[in-house]
């Protein structure tokens, strides 16, 4: 009765982050899905740039709080007021009608956006135990590709039959709805509701004989001690810099040196999102054997066995932009080329599933807001490199350079994690204090 007890809460508590990350997702892509309603209004394109750019600013500053707040307050409030906010921003926005009103909101919105995912990975790794840990972590990572699939399509219906600013209005009153939803439904963990927690909690001391464990006493400070940390954060903004560098600019690629039509740039771009769908739960399963092989060998290192799963992904990456750049050319069939997309897709998001995952289970609880906060940080600076940066490079050596770079980075990055494999990822060892 107390194991169907403890997956009762789990059951409520996984779907309620579900749904509630599912909106969050809607919540911040709302407004664009109503910019060609606001281009016939009359706003121009400079106008929306300034928009989107107050959000993704905000939201890559917020990320990196949430992070280091849910490992300070009730991760369930965070999520909870994380979407609340954003519900009351989409609500109110569609009732203003100037430029800089609607990018005050939208940075608003932006801030909100950073309580989500780091929320759901604290209450994650509270309820589910290592060797389930990365399953659930992927498969609750696909909510934001459901809604990326799901709501572009369900906001055109609302923008066609009753305006752009309906479109914003019903999500923000779901939003609402489902922010009391986690209140009631999310617990931050099990000892909450009187059951045994799963993880050690490492805000407590526990006493063995004549010391303590003071593990507890650990900053953020000592996780920037941490060699695993900072291979992490290379990998991941690595990784993530390949990801947005095939997302942005695999269309252009497909298009302007492949001669592919603009349905093929299109469809090289959804091939790599659909693999990414696959890659996250693939990855997540694969680790957590990965971790259930080496705990029934009884082996006692301290190493990650989740980082073979990113060395595989990284080097069939390595593999795979190599492919795109010399053996896929013009006379290349659509399959060939959507194939490609659609492994690349799978190994990138395979491997950023399991950057997040190994950055949460490997810190003390009490600091693995933080370290996912970090890593986090990471990828965003590799998103924005992938940007500007790689438009620079496409200027002087097209787009077969800038895939030779990342190419290139990736193989680089496989070489460095396999001599460093069996590296220790306890990234703050448990130190004794003598009284």
């Amino acid at each position: 009765m107390a194991s169907e007890g403890f997956f009762k809460y789990q059951l409520a508590i996984f779907v309620s982050m579900y749904v509630g990350y599912m909106t969050y997702m809607y919540d911040r892509r709302s407004f664009t899905y109503a910019f060609p309603a606001l281009i016939e209004e009359g706003f121009d394109k400079s106008q929306l740039g300034l928009i989107v750019t107050s959000q993704t600013t905000a939201y890559a500053v917020s990320k990196f709080l949430g992070g280091v707040l849910s490992d300070k307050i009730s991760a369930k409030i965070l999520f909870a007021s994380g979407l609340f906010v954003s519900g009351l921003v989409v609500l109110v926005l569609p009732l203003c009608n100037d430029v800089m009103m609607f990018t005050a909101l939208w940075f608003m919105c932006g801030l909100a956006q950073g309580c989500g995912w780091p929320s759901c990975a604290k209450v994650l790794r509270q309820w589910w135990n290592p060797a389930q840990f990365g399953t659930w972590w992927s498969i609750l990572s696909t909510s934001q590709n459901v809604s990326g699939s799901v709501a572009p399509l369900v906001a055109a219906f609302l923008i066609t039959n009753f305006g752009w600013r309906y479109s914003l209005q019903l999500p923000g009153v779901i939003s609402l709805g489902l922010a009391a939803v986690a209140v009631l439904f999310v617990v931050d963990k099990p000892s909450d509701v009187g059951l045994e927690n799963i993880v050690k909690d490492t805000t407590q001391k526990s006493k063995k004989g004549d010391a303590d464990t003071v593990q507890s006493e650990s900053t953020w400070k000592d996780l920037l001690k941490s060699p695993f940390l900072w291979l992490l954060c290379i990998g991941y903004l690595i990784v993530y810099a390949s990801k947005t560098a095939a997302s942005d600019w695999g269309q252009l690629y497909v298009i302007q040196e492949l001669g592919g039509s603009q349905y093929l740039g299109s469809a090289f771009i959804s091939s790599v999102e659909t693999g990414g769908v696959i890659g996250s739960v693939i990855a997540g399963y694969l680790t957590d054997w990965l971790v259930r092989r080496k705990k029934s060998r009884g082996d006692t290192s301290d190493s990650s066995p989740r980082m073979i799963g990113v060395l595989i992904f990284v080097g069939v990456v390595f593999t795979l932009f190599h492919a795109l750049v010399y053996i896929v050319n013009k006379d290349s069939s659509e399959v060939l080329i959507t194939g490609v997309g659609f492994c690349i897709g799978l190994c990138l998001y395979g491997a950023i599933c399991i950057f997040g995952v190994v950055a949460s289970e490997c810190a003390p609880t009490h600091l693995s807001g933080t370290s996912h906060a970090f890593v986090a940080l990471a990828a965003n600076l590799g998103g924005m490199l992938a940007g500007l940066p790689l438009a620079y490079v496409a200027k002087h050596y097209n787009w077969s350079g800038v895939f030779l770079l990342i190419e290139t980075l990736n193989l680089g990055y496989a070489v460095i994690l396999l001599f460093m494999l069996n590296i220790s990822s306890v990234m703050v060892p448990l130190k004794k204090k003598h009284e």
